[in-house]
């Protein structure tokens, strides 16, 4: 590819060169014509008048062809080789140019009309060196051309270079080594592209180790229920009595809502994690989704205590979707009812007029600093007091959730003697 593209180079230069002489050429010529003219006027009257008032103009001109580096020559009008349009214009005007440019030299031929004897003076220009001054203008040219070529196959080989190793990155993740990484030093146009693989192979690094957890999580919790389902079939084989059969199989339907939950967990979070998903934030009050989505939640949990504290005397107003947003409060909401031994509480403040903060926290048996690290990854239970049971993607939705709207989720310990879970986001200012 690369070699193709050497050639290409040197023939689009050798046809620019081209190009640029033929349409050069005629000012070139034009140019040359003036100078000779300025510089062989008074030549002309000296040659002339001296060779056509002697006898023997022929002694006189071989005279004057020493003293400059013109050729001349006397013709009659009808010798010269013009066509006759020429001619009429050297007789009008007094003197005609004829110019053939050349790569090295010129052929210069100038006529200057004499009316008495209805001839020219015809000066040929004469090069001195011609041989050296043609060397000389010929290597030049070479040396030139010559580095140019070197330095485009220079810089076409240091491209290549680089795209050979684009390829190799590109090959190692064909074979599926995603953790190899471009080198993001290789200098432009080259450095977007390799961000760019290194942001894909990023991309695609988390979707497997994903794929990987969603896939051991589902294989895992689904032993439980299905185990359960068929434990209570062989039961219902064994039954004695209809009330028997009707406690297995209100059991076996227990276990099938547990199924369901935990495939309806399962596929919201893969929807989550595994594409861009769009949101449709709008201007909301914090306090009134709280307030509904604990009211739901407290109906499952009538035992235990829930507080919500406003530590400022507005309302705080921000810009979420309500249904992703009120999903990801209602997972907080509900693992910590779950974890309470008998309260929770909730806080709502806002900072600096510009953040949102809401603390969640209960007095259960709280957390240690490894499991806060481990908490929010996906289908991680880490005892029979904090959610037993369920798929362990509740807070891993919620992270999502949170990053979909660029807000934060710090975990700690509670006052309360719990966990502390807090959600800080921006505040949406009013017009």
């Amino acid at each position: 590819m690369f070699s193709r593209l050497f050639i290409y180079l040197m023939l689009a230069l050798t046809v620019s060169v081209l190009v640029a002489v033929s349409l050069l050429d005629s000012f070139y010529t034009q140019g040359i014509a003036q100078d000779e003219l300025m510089a062989t006027r008074g030549i002309n009257q000296l040659v002339g008048k001296d060779a056509l008032k002697d006898t023997d103009p022929q002694s006189r001109l071989d005279y004057w062809n020493t003293q400059f580096n013109y050729h001349f020559e006397i013709k009659p009008l009808d010798e010269l080789f013009f066509d006759e349009s020429a001619q009429n214009k050297l007789v009008e005007q007094g003197v005609w140019v004829d110019i053939t440019s050349g790569w090295v030299v010129d052929d210069i031929q100038l006529f200057y009309y004499y009316p008495a004897c209805n001839c020219a003076l015809v000066m040929t220009k004469v090069y001195r060196s011609d041989t050296l001054i043609q060397l000389y203008i010929q290597i030049t040219l070479f040396i030139i051309l010559a580095t140019l070529a070197c330095f485009i196959f220079s810089y076409v080989q240091s491209h290549k270079k680089h795209v050979k190793k684009l390829v190799n990155i590109y090959q190692a993740y064909g074979e599926g080594q995603f953790s190899t990484r471009a080198d993001t030093a290789i200098p432009m146009p080259y450095t977007p592209l390799a961000i760019t693989f290194n942001q894909m192979a990023g991309q695609i690094e988390s979707l497997l180790k994903e794929q990987k957890t969603l896939v051991h999580g589902v294989s895992h919790d689904l032993r439980t229920p299905i185990a359960r389902l068929r434990f209570a079939l062989d039961m219902c084989r064994n039954c004695q009595t209809l009330a028997d059969f009707q406690t297995q199989i209100q059991d076996m339907d227990l276990d099938l809502d547990e199924l369901d939950s935990l495939v309806s967990e399962w596929l919201y979070y893969a929807e989550l994690s595994g594409q861009a998903v769009a949101i449709n934030p709008s201007k909301h009050n914090l306090n009134e989704l709280i307030t509904h989505v604990l009211t739901k939640a407290q109906v499952l949990y009538p035992a235990i205590e829930a507080e919500l504290v406003k530590t400022s005397t507005k309302d705080c107003t921000i810009n979420v979707d309500a249904k992703l947003f009120s999903r990801a409060l209602e997972n907080l909401i509900i693992n910590a009812f779950k974890a309470a031994n008998s309260r929770i509480k909730l806080s709502v403040s806002c900072i600096d007029e510009t953040d949102v903060c809401l603390a969640v926290e209960d007095d259960g048996v709280g957390l240690s600093s490894t499991q806060l690290a481990d908490i929010i990854q996906p289908f991680v239970k880490l005892d029979a007091s904090r959610n037993s049971q369920g798929s362990g993607l509740g807070l891993a939705i919620v992270k999502s959730i949170l990053d979909l709207h660029q807000a934060d989720l710090i975990l700690g310990k509670s006052d309360l003697g719990g966990a502390r879970f807090e959600i800080r986001l921006k505040a949406k200012k009013d017009a």
